[in-house]
């Protein structure tokens, strides 16, 4: 799996699962006491929208959206992972995976930087170098 012309790939996958547990680290951490912070999540706490079967939170919907990144970020570094152990030598079904994960990874370093949250632009940033790194330095 590590072998010379997939460790970049591997680094990439390994990149997105660090990301992940960072990411949730992040979720489960308590907020910074500041009077206006508490004062907003107070509000996201309080405010219902009504959705027809279910009146969630805007807390709610955040903690859900939330917790869906860290589940499908482990997801796609696990296939990637996964991908790269039982078929080291698929050339081009590997190629393919790092141009998903490139352009998957970029779409989100662009969201952070539309909506500047830097741990996450940051962390996808060097994960999106990997990928890159890893189509440049590809076996041929």
């Amino acid at each position: 799996m590590f072998r010379r012309g997939n460790r970049l790939f591997a680094a990439g996958a390994i990149g997105i699962l660090l990301t992940a547990i960072l990411h949730t680290l992040g979720h489960f951490s308590s907020p910074p006491d500041e009077p206006a912070l508490l004062a907003v999540l107070n509000a996201m706490s309080g405010y219902r929208l009504d959705m027809g079967m279910a009146r969630p939170t805007i807390m709610e919907i955040h903690d859900s959206l939330s917790l869906t990144m860290t589940i499908l970020l482990l997801v796609v570094g696990s296939l990637d992972l996964v991908v790269l152990g039982l078929a080291p030598d698929a050339t081009r079904l590997l190629h393919a995976l790092k141009i998903v994960n490139l352009l998957g990874i970029a779409g989100l370093v662009a969201v952070f930087v539309l909506y500047p949250i830097p741990p996450p632009m940051l962390c996808f940033a060097v994960v999106a170098l990997l990928f890159l790194l890893s189509l440049i330095f590809q076996k041929r």
